[in-house]
Formats: C-alpha cells, structure tokens, sequence
C-alpha cells in the first residue's frame, strides 16, 4: 500500500526539478489568423423583388413590425426614386399600424418628398393632417397614465408634472381623473420647501391646480405672489398672462397645445392638394369621396329605360357640402359645351377638367308606343378632378 504512495511522490519531484524534460501541459497553438476580404460583396439573403413580395405578404396580415424589416431592407437595396418613395409610403402605413405616429409622419413627408404617385399623394396629405392630433392624443395618454402610475406609488412630485403636461396636450383626460391626485398635489406642493431657484415653479405649479380644483380666488393670490416676490422670474410674466386670461373669464390655467402641422415641412400653407385623380365613365355608375372638409360625387345615370348597359344620357357632378354644395348637371341631348369647371367653397377649390366626351346615337322604345327612336346617348366621359385647399 506504501509503494504507489512513493511512485506518486517521486513523479511530482521530478517534474519540479528545473530544466526537466517532462512536460507538465500542453501548450496552446497559435490560433489562425483570419484573413478578411474588405472589399468582397456581401450577398443579400433575399432579392429586392422577394424582399418587397415577403413585406407586402406581412402587411396584408397586419404583422406591421415583422413587415417593417422588409421594408427597410427593400429601402436600402433600391436606388429607384420613385420605388424609394412607394416604400417610404409603406413604412409610414406600417408605422402608423403599430401607433408610432411621430415616425409614420416622417415617413409620409419623405414620400411625398420623392416621386410619389398623385393618388398616394393625396393620401399622404391627409394622413399628415389628422397624425398630428392622434399623435398629441397618444403622448397625453402616456404621460397621464404614467402620473397615475407615479401617484399610486405616492411619488406626488414627478406625477405632477406628467399631469399637468398631459392636460395641456388633452384637456379632457382630467375628466377621466377620479384619483385624487389634485387634492394631493395641493397639498404636497402648499407645504413643501423650496430653494429660491425652485420656489417660483413651486408656486406656478400650486395656482395651476387650485384652478383645475375650482378655487379661483387662491389661485389668483398666489399668482399675485408670483409677479410681487419674483418679478425678474420666467414664471412672473406666465402669471401675468394667466391673470389677464382670467379676467377675460378664461379660466383654465393649462392652455391645450395645439397639435404640429406636420404639412409645413412639405407643403406650403397657401394651396394643399387634398385629392387628385382621373375618372372614366363607360356606363351608369357612381364615384364619391369624402375629403377633409370637401367632397364630391361624380354620377352617370338614365332616367329612361332600355338604355344600352355601355351608354348613359345624364352626367351630374356635385362638389362641396352642406349648403355650399353646388350640382352641375349635363345631358346627352345638350352635350357639354365647357371644357372645366371650376368652384370655390369655404377654403376649398374644386378644379374639374373633361379631357374626352364623346356621343352616340342609340333606339330606345317608345313609352307611347311610336316604336324605337333614336336617342343622342355619352358613350365616355373622362374627367380629371383637383381638390385643393386655397386658405
């Protein structure tokens, strides 16, 4: 039993002695160095054309975010502009699917920016119009829920903030407000201590919510003390702006922000085009649109029976609404003598242009039994139709 103990004690000296040929690890070889090829292609794992096939299949499905990937990558492997613009128009619908509106809005100005399409342009220019609000609407939906969440943990002085700046981008949230968070925030904000710095923004603060708690006449004293103790302060001249509104009987204390008119970076504010298209009529048939703040219907008709499936004898075009609507009406028998018209109703300008009308002769039956007779029908009208905004 004692020999393999001296075996092992004799081993683990000789491997101690110096210069000893046994080797006690093994040691390492030096690793491969890879040689990378800088300026070698890359292969793509897809072609533009499967890429955008891919991403338009994901849109369908309303997978908007896994469609976005493709969007992006069909986006970086083009260098056709009007393609470029067509995908910027896809990333903002995309966008706007998962409520990231700021982004989808930016995507629509860079589409309508490139060669965009006139049909895709008028619907850039009314998504552009109404993303500014639900952006607003879903920013004051974030900050009063997060001030709600903040109060639940009692943390009154971060929750003030995001309350009040969510009420100045929605007013109507305090409506839904059944915290307390008001009669709180009065209170935490009446007996805390300020530094000299932070005293006027306290003060500002505490007269905003004893005006959304109804009591007026504290909150005009204490912006009163505002403009006396702090007259060189930012927040002294914006109490003197809240004091002169509520002498004029406005008095909510937090002014609503008015949402961005995202259409300023791209389009001048004298004339918008709210809609742009042509339309061909080859028998009976409607085409009406409601814009915003327009509309129109375009309508080919017959008041007789037996008029051939492919002819029609009236043509009528309504623009405006309500009692700004105006209809213009034509008949076969009468034709159509004007090549456009032209009509303006409360900010808006319809521009209707006929590039083709063409006549016909058809037999329709007698109601009165004198057999068929002819009849001048339209067998096409072409139109093409502007609607822009001229304020």
């Amino acid at each position: 039993m004692k020999k393999p103990c001296l075996n092992f004690l004799l081993a683990a000296a000789v491997m101690a002695l110096p210069g000893s040929l046994t080797v006690a690890s093994a040691q390492p070889q030096s690793a491969k160095r890879l040689e990378i090829k800088q300026n070698a292609e890359v292969p793509t794992p897809y072609t533009l054309q499967k890429c955008l096939s891919r991403a338009e299949e994901l849109f369908r499905a309303n997978d908007y975010r896994e469609a976005l990937i493709f969007y992006y990558e069909g986006l970086a492997m083009t260098t056709n502009e009007e393609v470029k613009a067509k995908l910027h128009f896809r990333i903002g619908e995309c966008l706007e699917g998962v409520r990231r509106f700021d982004f989808a809005a930016y995507h629509y100005k860079l589409a309508m920016q490139g060669k965009l399409p006139e049909l895709l342009s008028s619907r850039a220019v009314m998504k552009l119009e109404h993303l500014p609000e639900l952006a607003q609407t879903e920013e004051a939906t974030r900050l009063f829920k997060r001030a709600m969440a903040l109060y639940a943990r009692r943390n009154i002085r971060e929750a003030i903030d995001d309350y009040l700046a969510s009420l100045r981008l929605m007013p109507t949230l305090m409506a839904k407000d059944e915290s307390g968070l008001i009669e709180d925030a009065v209170k935490y904000l009446t007996f805390l201590s300020e530094t000299k710095e932070r005293e006027p923004d306290r003060l500002l603060k505490l007269a905003t919510l004893l005006e959304l708690r109804g009591d007026t006449e504290k909150a005009t004293q204490t912006l009163q003390q505002i403009i006396i103790i702090y007259p060189d302060s930012d927040q002294a001249g914006q109490a003197e702006e809240k004091l002169e509104q509520f002498s004029t009987r406005k008095t909510a204390y937090v002014e609503p922000t008015k949402p961005r008119n995202e259409l300023s970076d791209v389009v001048s504010e004298e004339q918008v085009v709210l809609f742009e298209d042509s339309f061909s009529f080859n028998a009976a048939g409607t085409i009406s649109r409601e814009l915003d703040g327009a509309a129109f219907t375009m309508r080919a008709s017959n008041e007789r029976t037996g008029i051939p499936a492919d002819r029609f004898e009236i043509f009528s075009i309504t623009l405006g609404g309500g009692s700004e609507q105006r209809d213009f009406v034509f008949t076969a028998e009468e034709g159509i003598d004007q090549k456009n018209l032209r009509f303006d109703a409360d900010g808006i300008r319809y521009t209707v242009l006929f590039s083709a009308v063409n006549q016909t002769s058809g037999y329709i039956q007698d109601l009165y039994g004198g057999g068929r007779r002819a009849v001048t029908l339209f067998s096409n009208i072409a139109v093409q139709l502007k609607v822009e905004r001229i304020e």
